[in-house]
């Protein structure tokens, strides 16, 4: 039988979409979901708080957050939170040149409590709008330049508030864990790398100050939160799909990593 997991597309004919924060949705943003686009959220003003792949991230006044393809989401704002958001897909354009935009960066918040940022974007997105609304010739290519223009904008405030540009091998270990998750042995992985495992190691503990292996095991857990937030496969099978050679040591994992067995982790993340 086919999963059924709720992400939710782009409602929109060229994949860029605009709106209200506060506009009514076609689905129940208060419940988590999954989106297959990214999106960027504006706050004029403040008040509740998003869920982000389990981070729990408060919305203040003139502020902008990012969720990204595949993230765990949930938005509980407060009824006079508000302002503008915008949704985009990969193929949209090149994101090659945004590093914000990588699922590997932790950039949920890309500024906050900024009111000459906030109204500068906001004139960036209303410019988008107008021309979205001109239907003049070109106002799709116009459109996604004016996008590509406010991302770049975004990027010099990341890279001024995080100012680390990452070896160009911890990119390439993080890709591969995207991909294998717990498929791979540390060795294997510094293997596909043409590097020893004790350079990997070094790498890795300078960069992101863990070792290889306890990285993947938190991209491990990481996932394994998501398929248990949405309830749609059994432990059996999300054992097997992650390459456990049983369910008790699937149990055994979960709980040393998170303190809970898979049933109490599973009840607590519904219930956030």
């Amino acid at each position: 039988m086919p999963i059924n997991i709720p992400t939710h597309n782009i409602n929109s004919s060229y994949s860029i979409n605009i709106e209200k924060i506060s506009h009514e949705n076609s689905y129940d943003f208060n419940t988590i979901h999954k989106h297959n686009y990214f999106e960027i959220l504006f706050f004029e003003k403040g008040g509740g708080y998003q869920l982000i792949d389990f981070d729990k991230v408060p919305i203040k006044d003139n502020s902008c957050y990012i969720v990204k393809p595949k993230q765990i989401h949930l938005l509980k704002r407060s009824s006079e939170a508000d302002g503008l958001l915008i949704q985009f897909t990969q193929e949209t354009l090149s994101t090659d040149s945004f590093s914000f935009l990588k699922s590997f960066t932790k950039s949920e918040v890309v500024f906050e409590q900024d009111s000459i940022l906030s109204h500068s974007f906001f004139s960036q997105l209303h410019n988008i709008l107008s021309i979205q609304k001109s239907k003049s010739f070109f106002y799709k290519e116009k459109t996604v330049h004016l996008l590509s223009s406010l991302l770049y904008t975004l990027e010099e405030q990341n890279i001024k508030l995080k100012n680390k540009k990452l070896h160009a091998l911890t990119i390439d270990f993080i890709y591969l864990v995207e991909e294998h998750i717990s498929r791979l042995s540390v060795a294997e992985y510094a293997e596909k790398l043409h590097i020893s495992t004790k350079k990997l190691t070094q790498i890795i503990k300078s960069e992101l100050n863990s070792t290889p292996l306890k990285y993947i095991h938190a991209i491990l857990i990481l996932n394994i939160k998501r398929d248990l937030a949405f309830k749609q496969l059994t432990h059996k099978e999300i054992a097997y799909n992650y390459n456990f050679d049983s369910p008790s040591n699937f149990s055994i994992f979960v709980k040393k990593h998170t303190g809970l067995t898979p049933t109490q982790l599973q009840k607590q993340l519904i219930q956030q």
